[in-house]
């Protein structure tokens, strides 16, 4: 176990180390104010979600997490390279959680409208620790699409972001390209997707975009590389892929 911090709001946090573990393994100890102790999975939202400030420290500041503010540059990079002004994007947050990547979108200058999470703890927390980030908040593992095409039409929506959402037990790629194809020509696609260059998700993705190559409205990639995702609990650095692409 790592030393725990000092408390944060009467709770402190301890990682555990051991060495070897998938991230959907990783585990570490709250230490409560009363002095009882608890074992959480990291991947155990609904739980980490319950606790104000949780998320933050465990995987913000102590994993150092880059995807958030990682998808929302890259996201305007694409977009002013397309001369596009970050203003006028409006995004559907894919995966949101509790609104750290809605946060970073935000202060680029991009709308965020619209949040969505597979369980209710995410949507909870994001209306409690960012209120009015998100003007809709959806749940759901598998979104219903009719749903999602009325809202992308009603609110002008023009990105479609999803920070670690895609693959790894979240999204399905299949999923990802029906909400895709929700979105009118114009829109931009911006993920960040773990692995390295022959992980299956990453190719899944780059194949699902490589189908809409003969299509009326292709998907064009504007950026993809690699960057540090973040540091696993055991010390090891942990590379995840950012790719964003327009829609013609």
């Amino acid at each position: 176990m790592a030393t725990a911090e000092q408390p944060t709001a009467g709770w402190s946090v301890e990682l555990d180390t051991t060495p070897g573990r998938r991230q959907a393994q990783e585990e570490f100890l709250l230490h409560h104010a009363d002095g009882t102790d608890e074992r959480i999975t990291l991947h155990d939202y609904a739980r980490v979600y319950d606790v104000p400030g949780l998320y933050e420290e465990v995987v913000q500041r102590r994993l150092e997490c880059a995807s958030p503010q990682t998808v929302a540059a890259a996201l305007v990079e694409a977009a002013a390279g397309e001369g596009r002004d970050p203003a006028e994007l409006r995004a559907f947050d894919l995966g949101a959680g509790n609104g750290v990547v809605g946060e970073e979108l935000r202060a680029r200058g991009v709308t965020v409208v619209a949040g969505a999470d597979g369980i209710p703890e995410a949507r909870d927390a994001a209306h409690r620790d960012r209120p009015g980030l998100y003007q809709h908040y959806l749940v759901g593992e598998r979104l219903d699409v009719e749903q999602v095409t009325a809202m992308v039409g009603e609110e002008h929506l023009t990105a479609l972001v999803a920070a670690g959402a895609v693959g790894e037990g979240h999204v399905p790629v299949d999923s990802l390209a029906q909400l895709w194809d929700a979105f009118p020509p114009g829109s931009f696609l911006a993920l960040t997707l773990a692995g390295g260059e022959k992980d299956h998700d990453i190719t899944d993705v780059e194949a699902m975009l490589e189908a809409t190559s003969t299509s009326a409205h292709r998907t064009r990639t504007l950026v993809r590389r690699s960057f540090r995702h973040r540091v696993s609990m055991a010390g090891d650095d942990l590379t995840y892929l950012v790719l964003v692409a327009t829609k013609d």
